[in-house]
């Protein structure tokens, strides 16, 4: 079996760089068991019921087209795409993981996070629980969705803008105690995205991955009959 796992690809605009890439890397799957995505994804979605942005037609196509020729897939909810709503429930026939899950794949034992919830500052994990709120679920049908779209935009902006060292430091003294935790209990591999920055580890026969960005890196993992590799997207 074959499967791949990407995250962060914070996608706005077709015409972007790395959205043309997600594009192409997509098309050349072929024979593809599953693809797990593992956060932030889009640069915002909220799970309108009967629309999605235009801006993510293409790529909800062509996600479309691996479900229908055989691919399962996985969306673990991330920080700035939640509630992902019926388009990927119904149509996608998506596994929605909100938070984190463990998950049976090709006779081994992944856990899957976003990663955001291993952030110890509590501000930001109020905030987090904020946004995922039913009042925002009310907010977003009452607001029109170019109206949520320009703030989130601007929102996404500011943030990188007040915390440009974000992407810059490495989390596995941060991820591992962690991924320990999850290999004692059971699990061969602990997956997530989040850092945009790839790591890739093995602990007594037990692999973290955490998968880096598809913004600068174009990195993913891939797992196939049972063994992980970290790749990049050449184009």
């Amino acid at each position: 079996m074959r499967a791949i796992f990407l995250a962060d690809a914070h996608l706005r605009h077709p015409q972007d760089r790395n959205y043309q890439q997600l594009l192409k890397f997509l098309e050349q799957q072929q024979d593809l068991d599953g693809l797990f995505l593992l956060g932030d994804i889009f640069e915002i979605w909220l799970g309108y019921k009967h629309l999605a942005f235009s801006s993510y037609i293409p790529l909800l196509e062509r996600l479309r087209q691996l479900v229908e020729n055989g691919t399962r897939l996985f969306f673990v909810e991330g920080n700035h795409d939640f509630n992902l709503g019926p388009y990927f429930r119904d149509i996608l026939r998506c596994t929605i993981i909100p938070d984190e899950q463990r998950v049976d794949w090709d006779g081994k034992k992944l856990f899957l996070c976003h990663g955001d919830l291993l952030n110890p500052n509590r501000k930001y994990q109020l905030l987090r629980s904020f946004w995922r709120s039913g009042l925002i679920r009310v907010l977003s049908r009452l607001v029109h969705p170019d109206l949520v779209w320009s703030f989130a935009i601007w929102a996404s902006d500011k943030s990188q803008q007040n915390h440009p060292e974000d992407n810059q430091w490495d989390p596995t003294p941060l991820i591992l105690p962690f991924a320990r935790k999850q290999f004692a209990e059971g699990c061969d591999a602990v997956l997530c995205g989040h850092f945009h920055r790839a790591v890739n580890q093995e602990n007594d026969g037990k692999r973290l991955i955490v998968v880096g960005d598809w913004i600068n890196q174009f990195s993913y993992a891939e797992l196939i009959d049972g063994r992980f590799e970290m790749k990049n997207f050449a184009g």
